[in-house]
């Protein structure tokens, strides 16, 4: 039996096999951890199995014991039929399994299977139905019961996903010794080819082609598109006739054209050499890409190495699918829009950057998989919570008062400021805005000194406490989120036909209340022009990049009908004016005010009735910028 799925039954079956002689029943509940019904009921389970062994579990006076007349064949028994499901992932797990290996059941065959209820197997179902949505794939009825439908790119992908996750373990119908023959042969093959993959690349092959072999078998296979990569056809021909002779099966060209493009992806991921100028063109566009979004939106993204290799590794396979003309589905685009609309927005912003650098243009598939490591990188970064004030310290009185007066900084003030280093007196003067914030010193600093800066004791009394304290309150910006909405930047019947209309009217009307400055106000279509702001749930969130804001505010419009976006249709715009070093000190504005952006019910309350306060009303009085 599987290690990964060892249950409780898994467990009794160990206890029966390693005792020859009766075991008590109470024994037996008190090492599982479950009352002595429990195991009755799971004894009966058990003898079930047991039959086609001709063997059983018998029961007498409070004990059990095994009665076998082959170990060995018992064992055989219980590998092959055991590891039922005890909980509701695991079972949701096992039916995964059932269906996408083509398998075909009733509902109440299920529950024999599983030994539950038929309600039970019911909602185990539709727990299933919800983890293939983003696959597109559902359950549906048919003369057997039920059975797995949906396109046939899309059930290997869920396999592959699934199997590679360790979700599911099923089981292709190919022996160890014929897998590892055509390893072998794959590893010669690349060699012949000049390529190099490495061991968790050549798994990947061989579990694309096993999952290729094993839906041809069942008489689905994947029909020719006519668009391959042609330097890598012959390679993919070769490896698909190496896997037909093993197996003693034919790959029809669909399934070798299909092939070749998942060599190509491992090859432009870096799993096969991938080319050094190449990667370096793609590592430049995408740092110069990331640097105009973190200008924009005050993030960090072009400092995360892990975001610049994961991005490069991936828009390495995008760009040989969009120069072939292939545009794969996103099974998860529309959870993506809804759940990450921060993510989605910088991301879109930096399609339309890339579009430029590259070549070729970006479907909004493509664009959701971008949002995807954008995010990942979002949270690594701590882009979704306040920033702190980074803050140097200068100290003249020797390393251990400079260590004890760092200790008592972190101490009293490790939410609001970070501290970057201790300095010396002639550093101090060359230190900038990238470097500090403000600096804290021990001693009188010179009028090199640029930034801001306090003087404190090495000691940190009460006193230093009370300046920094005061200090920050001075600098930071803790307005409520609901003084950004006023009654004269809300629209609730806005008629107007276009994007540009509708962004030149909210603009001129922020410019006019005096809230920005006459270059804030046509910064608003250029921001809109280096990538759409829509946000999906029928929103847009349109800001500005440049000028004045003379005071933070929000310009509120519900259209009378929907007007065509880039990508789709927007009714509900809220256009952001805030100042660029606001967002600098505060780069977690945009995902806070996202998050309530993205309730469909609060959107669609909104189009109904029209009411000023609702946006409003989502944010709570203490909820601040």
């Amino acid at each position: 039996m599987n290690n990964q799925t060892e249950n409780r039954m898994a467990r009794l079956w160990k206890l029966l096999d390693s005792s020859p002689k009766p075991m008590r029943l109470d024994a037996a509940a008190l090492a599982l951890d479950v009352s002595e019904k429990t195991i009755r009921r799971d004894l009966i389970r058990l003898n079930e199995l047991l039959q086609d062994a001709d063997s059983s579990v018998k029961i007498h006076k409070g004990t059990f014991v095994l009665e076998v007349p082959s170990r060995d064949a018992v064992n055989a028994l219980f590998e092959s039929q055991t590891g039922i499901p005890d909980t509701q992932a695991q079972r949701v797990d096992w039916l995964a399994t059932w269906f996408l290996m083509n398998g075909t059941a009733t509902v109440q065959s299920l529950a024999d299977r599983l030994y539950i209820s038929e309600s039970t197997v019911k909602n185990d179902l539709n727990v299933l139905k919800n983890e293939l949505k983003p696959f597109h794939l559902t359950l549906t009825r048919c003369s057997e019961g039920l059975r797995l439908s949906g396109p046939e790119e899309q059930i290997r992908n869920c396999l592959i996903y699934w199997t590679r996750s360790g979700k599911i373990r099923p089981d292709f119908g190919f022996d160890e010794a014929s897998s590892q023959l055509l390893s072998d042969r794959i590893r010669d093959l690349l060699e012949a080819e000049g390529a190099c993959l490495d061991e968790y690349g050549i798994q990947n092959l061989l579990l694309h082609l096993k999952i290729a072999a094993s839906r041809i078998r069942s008489g689905r296979v994947l029909t020719d598109t006519d668009t391959v990569p042609q330097d890598l056809w012959q390679l993919a021909s070769a490896m698909t006739q190496t896997a037909g002779s093993i197996w003693s099966l034919e790959f029809p060209l669909g399934e070798t054209e299909n092939l070749a493009w998942h060599i190509a992806a491992q090859k432009q991921s870096g799993a096969l050499h991938i080319d050094e100028e190449e990667y370096r063109m793609l590592l430049s566009a995408l740092k110069t890409t990331l640097k105009d979004a973190d200008a924009l939106y005050g993030t960090q993204l072009a400092a995360d190495s892990v975001l610049l290799n994961g991005l490069t590794a991936h828009l390495s396979v995008v760009l040989v699918r969009l120069h072939h003309g292939m545009v794969i589905d996103n099974p998860i685009l529309k959870e993506i829009r809804s759940q990450y609309p921060y993510a989605m927005e910088i991301a879109q912003l930096a399609a339309t950057g890339l579009q430029e650098m590259l070549g070729c243009r970006f479907p909004l598939t493509e664009i959701g998989f971008l949002a995807v490591h954008i995010g990942g990188s979002l949270v690594r970064t701590g882009n979704s919570r306040k920033s702190r004030q980074k803050a140097a310290v200068v100290c003249t009185t020797g390393m251990g008062t400079s260590l004890l007066l760092l200790a008592r900084i972190s101490e009293r003030f490790g939410q609001d400021l970070d501290v970057t280093g201790t300095f010396t007196i002639r550093q101090a003067a060359g230190l900038t805005r990238e470097d500090a914030d403000v600096i804290l010193s021990t001693v009188r600093l010179p009028r090199e000194v640029t930034l801001p800066w306090l003087q404190i004791t090495p000691l940190m009394t009460d006193r230093d406490m009370a300046v920094i304290t005061d200090y920050l309150k001075k600098t930071q910006f803790a307005a409520p989120v609901q003084s950004l909405f006023h009654p004269s930047l809300y629209f609730p019947d806005l008629n107007l036909d276009s994007r540009s209309e509708i962004l030149a009217f909210l603009s001129e009307q922020l410019y006019r209340q005096g809230w920005i400055d006459k270059t804030a106000r046509e910064s608003f279509a250029k921001r809109e022009s280096l990538g759409t702001t829509e946000i999906g749930n029928m929103v847009a969130v349109p800001h500005c990049m440049e000028g004045t804001v003379r005071q933070p505010a929000v310009a509120v419009a519900i259209l009378t009908e929907p007007v065509l976006w880039e990508f789709g249709p927007v009714q509900v715009v809220c256009m952001i004016a805030v100042s660029h070093e606001f967002l600098r000190k505060e780069n977690g504005f945009f995902l806070r005010f996202y998050r309530r952006l993205a309730s469909p019910a609060l959107i669609r309350t909104m189009i109904q009735t029209r009411h000023p306060d609702l946006l409003k009303d989502a944010f709570d009085k203490e909820d601040t910028l």
